[in-house]
């Protein structure tokens, strides 16, 4: 009789260790300071890099913020809300990533042109593309803006 009360005793403590285990996911507070955390990152990225206008910090910021869309897209969330913000953060991200790799193509095209009708074509060329992703640039930086105000108000409630 004591050999399965001791039987018994050892699985019921091996259930509440597994159940203890599986329900212990990480809670939306911990949610909301790694998310933030990584946006934070991001949007500090590019306020050090502002003012910046060559080739080579363009392509260094694109490369810097695709990497943020990246471990942004691989933090595990399970928070409904937190999830409907993570989406469209991401895509930000990329996108200002994409419009300054595009900037940064683009200056090197400038750079790179002839003294000649040619080349003044290119530099026309590049500086109306440079204008044209300046402004979707813009735009992702204004919709991130608007994320991160949601995110944290969103996390601030948790408190």
């Amino acid at each position: 009789m004591y050999f399965f009360r001791k039987q018994i005793a050892i699985l019921c403590l091996i259930v509440a260790c597994c159940t203890l285990t599986i329900s212990c996911g990480e809670n939306r507070t911990v949610q909301c300071t790694k998310f933030t955390e990584i946006v934070t990152k991001g949007k500090t990225l590019i306020d050090l890099k502002k003012g910046s206008y060559d080739a080579v910090t363009s392509k260094n910021l694109a490369k810097d913020l695709n990497q943020t869309a990246k471990q942004l897209e691989a933090l595990e969330v399970t928070d409904p809300t937190l999830k409907e913000i993570q989406g469209p953060s991401v895509k930000s991200f990329r996108e200002m990533g994409q419009a300054l790799g595009d900037i940064a193509k683009a200056l090197e095209t400038a750079n790179q042109a002839s003294t000649s009708i040619k080349g003044r074509e290119q530099i026309k060329t590049a500086s109306a593309n440079i204008l044209r992703y300046g402004q979707q640039a813009n735009q992702a930086a204004e919709n991130l803006d608007a994320l991160s105000g949601k995110l944290i108000q969103y996390c601030k409630s948790d408190r």
